[in-house]
């Protein structure tokens, strides 16, 4: 998949931002002429879509992925205990 596929998949990046970001980061294959990965991509465009890879994260993957992975790990257990709320939430409100 190529830089331009992501950023045309994503909708709200350029195909410079991609492919900086992408390069930062040292995704898998992301020098090679043919793209990277369709798996890489598909992830690429879910974490571009969000909101969610900026420089300064690509920056980060770069100097200490397993900072990154950890920080990750933690915003989702944050987020799945939002979740749980908001369901509980909705639930309440519904029986009442």
């Amino acid at each position: 998949m190529t830089s331009t596929e992501i950023a045309r998949m994503a909708g709200n990046v350029s195909r410079p931002t991609v492919s900086t970001l992408v390069n930062i980061a040292g995704v898998p294959g992301a020098n090679v002429k043919r793209g990277i990965s369709p798996q890489n991509g598909q992830r690429l465009v879910a974490a571009f879509s969000a909101g969610l890879l900026t420089e300064k994260l690509a920056r980060s993957i770069a100097d200490d992925p397993y900072a990154v992975i950890r920080a990750c790990d933690a915003l989702r257990e944050v987020v799945e205990e939002i979740v749980r709320e908001k369901d509980g939430d909705s639930g309440a409100i519904t029986a009442a």
